[in-house]
C-alpha cells in the first residue's frame, strides 16, 4: 500500500506501477544532485524495491517517497535518508508521519460518525422497556446491596457468588461423623500435622446463578452507557476536519474503546436477562433467615419475569 500526500490530502494507491508512471518519478537519482523539498509518501509492501539513490540501491520493503526542489521524485529508506540528508530528512519525515496519522484518525472518526445512527439506535433500544438497562441495573443494585432494600443474608450470598466468580451458591453444613473420619484418614496419609483439627463444617453447592457475570462490579451497565453516550454525543457535535492533531489523537483513542464498550453492553445485557428470571433468582430464597426477610425477598421476586 502506498500513501501519497497530495493537494487534496493523503491518498492511497495499490500498485507500484502507478507510482512509476508519475511524470516526476525517477527510479534512480544521484543524491548529490537532490535538494529535498518534501516527503510526499511512503509505502509498505510484502516485496522489496531497490532504493532510488544511486549510491545505495539496497532492497527495501518500507520506503519513503521524496520530492526534490526541481520536481523530481524517487524512493529511499529511512536510514538512507538520514545518512544523505540528515536533519532535513528527519524533520520532513516527522511532518509527513504526523499528517499521515492525522488523516488516518480523521478517516477513522468519519467512519464512526457515519455509524452513529445505528449505534445510537442500538443503545436507545438497550435502555427501553421493562427489561431494559435501567430496569436491569436497579435490580442488580438491589441484589448487590447498593440500594439497602434487600435482606442482608441474601446480599451476602450474592457477594459470595461475585467473589467466587463461578455462579455457585454455597452453604456450610456440619460434617457427619463418617466425613470427619475420612478427612482425618486423608490428613494422615498426606503426612500433615495431626494436630491440625479436621473441620466440623463443609461447604456444599446448593445452586447456580445463571447470568452471574452481570453482578460483577466491572460490568456496571450505568458506567458502560455513560462511556458510550459521552463519546457518541461528543463525536456527533464535532467538526472532525478542523480538529488539531492532538484533538484527533484524543478523540480517536476514545473511539477505539467504542466497539469494546458496545460488546460489553451486549454481553452484560444478555447475562442480565438470564440472571433476572424468577426461577433463577428464587434460588436465593434459602438464605433468608426469618419470615420478614422471606416476605421482603418475595416482593422482589414478583417484579421479575417468570
Amino acid at each position: 500500500m502506498i500513501t501519497l500526500n497530495t493537494e487534496k490530502g493523503l491518498v492511497r494507491i495499490e500498485h507500484w506501477d502507478d507510482l512509476e508512471s508519475r511524470p516526476g518519478f525517477k527510479p534512480v537519482l544521484d543524491p548529490k544532485t537532490i535538494t529535498l523539498k518534501e516527503i510526499i509518501g511512503r509505502y509498505v509492501f510484502p516485496f522489496d524495491i531497490p532504493c532510488g539513490l544511486s549510491n545505495c540501491r539496497t532492497l527495501h520493503k518500507h520506503v519513503f517517497l521524496v520530492a526534490s526542489t526541481d520536481g523530481r521524485e524517487t524512493n529511499l529508506g529511512r536510514d538512507c535518508g538520514k545518512r544523505e540528508f540528515g536533519a532535513s530528512f528527519e524533520s520532513l519525515s516527522r511532518v509527513f508521519v504526523a499528517a499521515e496519522r492525522a488523516q488516518r484518525n480523521r478517516e477513522f472518526l468519519w467512519d464512526l460518525k457515519h455509524r452513529l445512527p445505528t449505534i445510537t439506535a442500538e443503545v436507545t433500544a438497550s435502555k427501553a422497556g421493562e427489561l431494559g438497562a435501567g430496569w436491569m441495573q436497579t435490580r442488580i443494585s438491589h441484589l448487590t446491596g447498593k440500594s439497602g432494600s434487600m435482606p442482608q443474608p441474601i446480599v451476602s450470598a450474592v457477594r459470595q457468588v461475585v467473589r467466587r466468580g463461578d455462579g455457585a451458591l454455597m452453604v456450610q453444613r456440619a460434617t457427619t461423623k463418617e466425613e470427619r473420619e475420612v478427612l482425618a484418614a486423608a490428613t494422615q496419609v498426606r503426612g500433615l500435622d495431626r494436630r491440625n483439627r479436621v473441620s466440623d463444617f463443609v461447604e456444599v453447592q446448593v445452586g447456580h446463578l445463571d447470568g452471574f457475570a452481570a453482578l460483577s462490579p466491572g460490568n456496571g451497565l450505568r458506567e458502560i452507557l455513560v462511556t458510550i453516550d459521552l463519546f457518541t454525543l461528543t463525536l456527533a457535535g464535532t467538526d472532525i476536519d478542523n480538529l488539531t492533531d492532538k484533538q484527533l489523537r484524543s478523540l480517536s483513542k476514545a473511539g477505539v474503546e467504542l466497539e469494546p464498550s458496545l460488546e460489553r453492553l451486549r454481553t452484560v445485557l444478555s447475562a442480565g436477562k438470564r440472571l433476572l428470571v424468577r426461577e433463577n433468582i428464587q434460588q436465593l430464597s434459602r438464605f433468608a433467615t426469618n419470615r420478614a426477610e422471606e416476605k421482603l425477598f418475595d416482593l422482589f421476586l414478583r417484579e421479575l419475569p417468570a
